[in-house]
Order: structure tokens, then sequence, then C-alpha cells
């Protein structure tokens, strides 16, 4: 299943929740990544959290199993996160499957503020965040929010959760997302196709798109982009209008050396050994 995500009106969604609520929300895929939020920008204390691989990896997990456990609910679901701060998802669905999720969080309970509280934390985080004063300092920033407000905040989300497919905020495309990648590829071969670029503008996370195109084509990415940029100039050294230099600048390479190398490495015949005997299959063939 691939999901169409319309992000221009997603954000605008985010950010009116966000003004009323003063919580961080965002958009996440069943693979539990986020593909929009509101604000962008992480919590401090989160930041912090992540700023080394143990910790980023610890988040990454917690936010699977998160949404593992979510699938369990048919509603809003409230948890406490590895860092111990107070999160919650909404399942966004259609009337056949679960698509994706709402997700509101990064703040701290109002019924958690002591410092014996912060004491239980700092020995929680301690083996992937050595920054505990660091964190400390963030931690007393979040936002605070009671319980029930949580509740609440939870129940809204799922209302817009429900909301977001009844009005076409999103939805399911039936070609597969590999096809649709080489198609805009193809389309775009000399625009920006850094992995970034192509994952702004599919609405899916970069692990995503990488192992759709993994799966489907036992390519990665840049061997796709690669590809395709080599088809395309065999097609034009076959009109044989434009120079050599000239096709590889339409293909999106402006080194010509390197242009003449990967094309070599795709085809095992330099660009101009291929043009000559495309013209000589030409003659013959008249």
């Amino acid at each position: 299943m691939d999901v169409i995500w319309k992000q221009g009106r997603m954000r605008n969604l985010l950010q009116s929740f966000f003004m009323l609520a003063k919580v961080r929300v965002g958009f996440f895929d069943l693979e539990g990544n986020e593909i929009l939020a509101f604000p962008q920008e992480r919590a401090d204390y989160c930041k912090i959290i992540r700023a080394g691989p143990a910790g980023d990896d610890a988040c990454r997990r917690c936010d699977r199993d998160a949404i593992r456990k979510a699938g369990r609910h048919s509603g809003p679901y409230i948890y406490q996160c590895h860092a111990c701060l107070t999160e919650a998802l909404a399942p966004i669905s259609s009337e056949k499957e679960r698509i994706a999720y709402l997700m509101i969080g990064q703040v701290r309970q109002s019924e958690n503020q002591d410092e014996r509280r912060w004491d239980e934390i700092r020995r929680e985080v301690a083996g992937i965040c050595p920054d505990t004063d660091g964190l400390k300092s963030a931690y007393s920033k979040l936002t605070v929010i009671k319980i029930d407000e949580i509740r609440a905040c939870a129940d809204i989300l799922q209302a817009l959760a429900n909301y977001v497919w009844l009005d076409n905020y999103i939805r399911v495309q039936s070609e597969p997302l590999s096809a649709r990648v080489k198609a805009y590829i193809a389309d775009n071969v000399s625009g920006d196709l850094s992995l970034a670029a192509l994952a702004r503008h599919f609405g899916v996370g970069k692990t995503t798109l990488c192992g759709a195109v993994k799966q489907d084509y036992r390519l990665t990415v840049n061997q796709l982009i690669r590809g395709v940029r080599v088809e395309q100039a065999e097609q034009l050294l076959q009109s044989g209008k434009q120079s050599i230099a000239q096709i590889a600048e339409a293909v999106g390479i402006d080194d010509y050396n390197y242009f003449s190398k990967i094309f070599r490495e795709e085809t095992g015949i330099a660009p101009s050994v291929f043009r000559r005997l495309c013209e000589k299959e030409s003659h013959y063939t008249e």
C-alpha cells in the first residue's frame, strides 16, 4: 500500500491544532517514520536524547513499538515513551485498512514534576544520554499538561484523524511507490533527485522510499537514477543530433568524464562507441 500525502493541507491542519493545544503534532506512517510535524523542530529535550546514535535508535524503536501497540486499539492510544514523556496516537483508517497515524507528544504530565521523578528519568536515560545536566534543563522547559487534558487532546486528535481521511488529506495509491519514483526520475532527470527531495515530493520517509525501490527493482535509489539517466542517454545518442557533452548535461550529469564512466559501467562500452554502433545499424537497415 502506497499513501499520497497532501502536505500543504496537512501542514495547515497541524499548525491550527498546535495553536490551540500548544502540543507538537505530526503525521506518521505505519513504520513509525515522521512524515510531517508542527512545529518542525523537536523539543530541546528530544534533540538532546537523539543527539547520539543510541538515543536516536531508542526513539525510533519506541515510535515503532507504540504504533504496533496502537494497532490493537480502535481509538486513540496514550502512552509514555522510553524517555518518560507522554504521547498519544490516533489511527487514520480507510474503509478497509489502517493507513497512518496522527501523533501528539513531547510533553510532561503535571503530576510528574518533583525532584524524585527527575531522578527516575535520569536513571532511565543514562545509558543513551550522557548529558543529563543539559537534559534536566531541557526537561524543565517542556510543555506541562494534566492527564485529563491529554485525554481531551487525544479525543480531538482522533476526530481529526477521521476527518483527514474523509476530506481526502491523504489517499491510497494503487500504483506502486517504486514505479512512481522511477517515472518521476525519468520526467525530472536533470532536476534535484537527492533522496531528501524525492522523499519530500512523495511525502514518505527516506527509509520507506529506499525500501520500496529496493524491494521492486533490487536497486538503491542512486542506482535507479543512474540507470534511468543512461537509458535516456542511449535514446539521445541514437538520434545523433546532440554532442555527447550536451547529452550528458541533458540527463543531469555536468561532468563529461563522469558521464562516460557511468555509461561504460552500465552498458560495457563508451558512449562514443555506442553512437558509432547505432550509426552502423541504422546504415545497414536503410
